[in-house]
């Protein structure tokens, strides 16, 4: 069996790859991600483990192992693709150079997705190592486009159903509620991703000469903006709530009963003066429950140093939808569409695109794959598992569910303060191996 150290070697090797999915610089870091992983898999005895190719796409790595006859099969997924590591200077070390400190791991990727994914890849191998043999089947599908919209795993689980059939999905992309309690993600919020654009005039104009005649497309942007959703976070789009159902009374009596303490949340993991969103919701509500709208950039005009007194002819702002469960993607960019439509200035022209968008999910907690998910990190953590929904999406958790017909376990390892997306990002090393020995035990709970 490998030891610690070897797996701690081995998370270093694969942090060390700068593989920035959005970035064509990094392409061939890209791909030298997912030979790692690859090569990984032969390691661990799937000598058939390859590189699904496409032109204009990063790779899938696939492989497989059916050798127990008349036992589940689980697809096992994660990414090895990374968020850009920007702004370098706010990282204590650099992003690919992983350090660790106070037992965590700091790099980009760390915990999104890389050491999650190596908890599913060693879980394997540890297995294979001692036994020579797995006690269910396993199909390993590892994307390197899940930063940007997994343009290239959506149309192979569309297209080949029955190359990729199983019983249920596994994926380690998700966090426990807080350190030490064994999680289970349930739920996840869906996603639209896409940009407004609004354009007024057919060139930038001097505000001296124009300024009171020429429509401003920032200042529209603005009034459209404000327009979608009001100070208290109350979303102003028609129709976008009809199909939102609110959690159980027992659900939300289940989250009321976790270690949630609002103002360490407020100081800890947010680090604003206040909370804000709609009121009547919990901040456990308003982050699993609640979709919302966010604008997360605007661009147009001058916004270098010193002045430049112009009106811009156009504008962009990335604005994007958090979904719950039974909102469709598709009819909510429709609805917003209509909206922005609506309530668009006189002067100018606006429309949103979207850009790539995902279903959310809901997984029924009585289903066997969650309940002995469930059973596996209590026996390992040593206490009972909390069962939560998640604010953030995984796209492929929707697709699994509309083209293969199966539940998602989320078996997270993650912690809330690890710093996804944003410098000094982490894994909690513990984790790390506890997390393996929760996957061996959940894959033997499986197969007896």
């Amino acid at each position: 069996m490998r030891s610690s150290d070897q797996i701690l070697d081995t998370l270093c090797g694969f942090l060390r790859i700068p593989s920035v999915s959005t970035d064509p610089a990094h392409a061939a870091d890209v791909r030298r991600a997912a030979e790692f992983v690859r090569q990984h898999l032969i390691g661990s005895g799937l000598s058939g483990a390859r590189l699904i190719e496409h032109t204009g796409n990063h790779p899938l790595v696939f492989g497989e192992w059916l050798g127990a006859e008349g036992k589940p099969t689980l697809l096992l997924y994660g990414h090895y693709d990374v968020q850009p590591p920007d702004p370098l200077n706010e990282w204590t070390t650099p992003p690919f150079e992983p350090a660790i400190r106070n037992q965590n791991i700091y790099a980009r990727g760390a915990c999104d997705d890389k050491g999650q994914t190596l908890i599913l890849l060693e879980a394997v191998r540890r297995l294979m190592d001692r036994d020579g043999r797995l006690p269910i089947n396993v199909k390993f599908l590892i994307e390197g486009e899940e930063e940007v919209g997994g343009e290239h795993i959506s149309a192979l689980v569309e297209s080949k159903p029955d190359f990729l059939k199983a019983d249920a999905a596994v994926i380690c992309d998700t966090e426990m509620f807080a350190a030490g309690i064994p999680t289970l993600c349930v739920g996840l919020r869906g996603i639209v991703y896409g940009e407004l654009t609004v354009t007024g005039a057919d060139h930038d104009l001097h505000s001296g000469v124009y300024g009171g005649a020429a429509p401003n497309p920032i200042m529209a942007i603005a009034e459209i903006l404000t327009a979608l959703k009001d100070r208290d976070g109350h979303i102003l789009i028609p129709r976008f709530y009809d199909h939102v159902v609110p959690p159980s009374q027992d659900e939300l009596d289940a989250w009321h009963s976790l270690p949630f303490d609002e103002k360490e949340y407020l100081k800890t993991e947010v680090g604003s003066t206040t909370l804000t969103g709609e009121p009547g919701f919990s901040v456990i509500e308003r982050t699993w429950a609640r979709p919302t709208v966010e604008v997360h950039g605007i661009r147009g005009g001058f916004i270098g140093e010193g002045a430049k007194t112009v009106i811009p002819a156009r504008a962009v702002a990335k604005l994007s939808m958090r979904l719950v469960a039974n909102q469709d993607p598709a009819e909510c960019t429709r609805l917003l569409q209509e909206a922005v439509a609506e309530v668009c200035p006189r002067g100018v022209t606006a429309e949103y695109k979207a850009i790539h968008s995902g279903a959310p999910s809901l997984v029924n907690t009585d289903n066997e794959f969650i309940s002995k998910s469930a059973a596996a990190m209590a026996e390992v953590f040593g206490r009972k598992t909390v069962f939560i929904r998640s604010g953030g999406s995984i796209p492929i958790t929707g697709l699994f569910d509309k083209h293969l017909g199966i539940p998602s376990v989320m078996m997270g390892f993650g912690l809330p303060d690890d710093n996804l997306h944003a410098p000094n990002e982490k894994f909690h090393l513990p984790n790390l191996y506890l997390g393996i020995d929760a996957m061996v035990k959940y894959f033997e709970l499986l197969g007896r």
